[in-house]
């Protein structure tokens, strides 16, 4: 059963849920095309570990009930009660999951060609970073609706790897903006230029935003310049009552001796967008409804709009400055400031941005009512802009302590979730004190954490697989009809370690816990002549050319060597689990082993080798 819109399938997610776990999880649980709006603030790949204080400090009781809620899900806390920390240090090893990586090369040829070259202009670590973020910008590529935008918010260190991987995963045709937000202003101690902003990338498949709904003042400069006249209605710009062409009916003839047609133009009256709906409602009541062209200007002059100028030339039309609610923000942002240390909205979290810049955002790509979705949760801000614009929002963070600032978050605009008990309650009493009304509304929250996790109702849509893709050249967007023999990495994986058994082909060794477990995530497939070599005959990803490689041996032959290069050298080195290279898997046999799977899969998929 597919299902569109629903969240989620045997779990009745209320309007607003907060899940305390790994967000590539939660996102695998949402169903396909279930999100309005994706805005995220993720780690910005700076290798440091940022800090801050929570104030007021967090309580014991806060303390208390976040190791409690920790113990309930059968997890261990990961915060202590002082500092909170936001680790953005990334290594292949400890953050990203060798299943991503097989999944990805895969399924997603074009993503992976970002994390090779992100990995050739940078370092491995901002590889590792650019692969976690690509498995879970792919789940959202799946959870968001057609009709839905995604924001991510970036700095300097890793916004234009983000910008080719968005690119991969979600279209360079669904690119809209890359919007500068100047943070704060310029260092005067700085010894280079200084770094006063941040990155947002804006992705969507709408060519459009909510326009009226994020018009900010017009800038002071502007005004002076256009807005040259004034009268007793105020400053006004003349625009024009004519457009290009000639017309034969109403809209061509003359009007108080001005004819239109003599400058090959015609009459073009305002009667629709936000200065038409002005002089609709404070100057002529019914003046949309007026259906002739000069019936309108007759309006218009009497209503002292129309200006004529003194040497006789065609009227202009006045527009009143108090005619607009302001002007579409450009892609940079300066009128939004980030939170000073005296702030009140400050909650003391490392990475804290201030809720008008997620609210213009929100107000920007989704409308009352919609699902707001941010996995990157933080101390809450995008739930908070999202309750406070009546969204429905869905927040997700692995850390205990995101639920303390949740709930803070929201006593501090007078919310009270429905699982907040005294001890976020009491922490808050000064905070609450300063609030017009200090008794707080309780909305109705849903707080899940991983051992809480429902399924699904629906299924994945096809990945952009290497067997189900054309060709590249090829015009038509249909499957393939021909397959040069590649199999999904993770099921080669399967496939080779059912018939040569759970042991490294360069060394011998087969990785075991402490309790004599296998470790699979220990064992990665590689290949036995590199893809791309930086020397020598360059392989393939074919089945007869893929080998199962311990992690560190993995590691040492990279595009270096062959396999078969591999082997003496560890040969050499004494790093062989068996006596000699010849009682490793024979090569000639997995050749072998590989042409039997290939037929096989030849015919499962009813498709012809090349």
């Amino acid at each position: 059963m597919e299902s569109k819109g629903e969240i989620m399938g045997n779990l009745n997610v209320a309007n607003r849920t907060l899940a305390i776990m790994d967000n590539l999880a939660f996102l695998r649980r949402l169903n396909n095309e279930c999100i309005d709006l994706i805005a995220i603030d993720p780690p910005f790949a700076a290798n440091e570990t940022f800090t801050g204080n929570p104030r007021p400090p967090i309580s014991d009781a806060e303390y208390a009930e976040e190791i409690a809620l920790a113990q309930a899900h059968g997890v261990e806390h990961n915060e202590g009660q002082g500092l909170t920390r936001v680790h953005d240090i990334w290594s292949w090893d400890e953050d990203v999951h060798p299943q991503w990586k097989m999944r990805i090369e895969d399924d997603y040829p074009s993503v992976h060609a970002v994390i090779q070259a992100v990995e050739a202009c940078a370092s491995e670590n901002e590889a590792a970073y650019i692969a976690f973020m690509a498995s879970r910008l792919l789940e959202c590529r799946r959870v968001l609706k057609p009709t839905g935008s995604i924001y991510v918010h970036c700095d300097g260190h890793a916004n234009s790897y983000l910008r080719m991987l968005l690119d991969a995963v979600f279209g360079a045709d669904s690119y809209r903006a890359q919007i500068t937000w100047q943070r704060t202003s310029a260092h005067n101690d700085s010894r280079t230029f200084g770094n006063v902003s941040d990155t947002i990338l804006f992705y969507s498949r709408q060519n459009r935003i909510n326009v009226n709904d994020v018009r900010v003042p017009l800038d002071s400069e502007y005004v002076e310049r256009f807005y040259r006249f004034e009268d007793e209605g105020g400053k006004y710009q003349l625009g024009d009552l004519t457009a290009a062409g000639v017309r034969r009916g109403e809209t061509g003839d003359p009007w108080r001796g001005n004819d239109p047609n003599r400058n090959e133009r015609h009459w073009a009256v305002p009667m629709t967008g936000l200065y038409a709906a002005w002089i609709e409602e404070t100057v002529i009541p019914g003046y949309r409804s007026i259906s002739s062209p000069l019936a309108r200007l007759d309006a218009l002059d009497k209503a002292g709009l129309i200006y004529h100028p003194a040497d006789g030339g065609m009227p202009r039309l006045k527009r009143y400055i108090t005619g607009y609610s302001g002007q579409v923000p450009s892609d940079m942002w300066t009128d939004i400031r980030n939170l000073s240390g005296q702030s009140a909205e400050r909650t003391g979290y490392a990475t804290q941005k201030p809720l008008e810049l997620y609210e213009r955002i929100i107000k920007a790509s989704s409308n009352p009512g919609d699902v707001v979705l941010d996995v990157f949760a933080g101390c809450a801000t995008t739930a908070v802009a999202a309750e406070r614009l009546g969204r429905q929002w869905i927040a997700c963070d692995m850390a205990y302590r995101a639920w303390t600032m949740l709930k803070r978050r929201f006593l501090q605009n007078g919310w009270k979730m429905s699982d907040t008990t005294n001890a976020s309650y009491d922490a808050m009493a000064r905070v609450r004190a300063a609030l017009p009304d200090t008794k707080a509304k309780t909305i109705h929250t849903h707080t899940i954490g991983p051992d809480e996790l429902p399924e699904r109702d629906d299924v994945d849509p096809e990945p952009h697989h290497a067997l189900r893709q054309p060709r590249r050249g090829a015009r038509q967007s249909t499957q393939s009809s021909s397959w040069s023999g590649r199999i999904p990495k993770d099921e080669a994986k399967r496939l080779l370690m059912d018939r040569f058994g759970p042991r490294c082909w360069g060394c011998g060794y087969e990785p075991r816990r402490p309790n004599g477990s296998l470790d699979e995530t220990l064992l990665e497939v590689d290949h036995i002549r590199a893809r791309r070599a930086t020397q020598g005959t360059q392989g393939n990803d074919e089945l007869y050319n893929l080998a199962l490689l311990h992690r560190t041996c993995n590691g040492i032959k990279r595009n270096r060597m062959t396999l078969e290069e591999l082997r003496n050298h560890n040969a050499m080195n004494g790093l062989l689990y068996v006596e000699k290279v010849s009682d490793l898997v024979d090569l000639y046999e997995a050749t072998q082993f590989a042409a039997e799977q290939i037929a096989i899969h030849t015919a499962r998929y009813g498709l012809q080798t090349v």
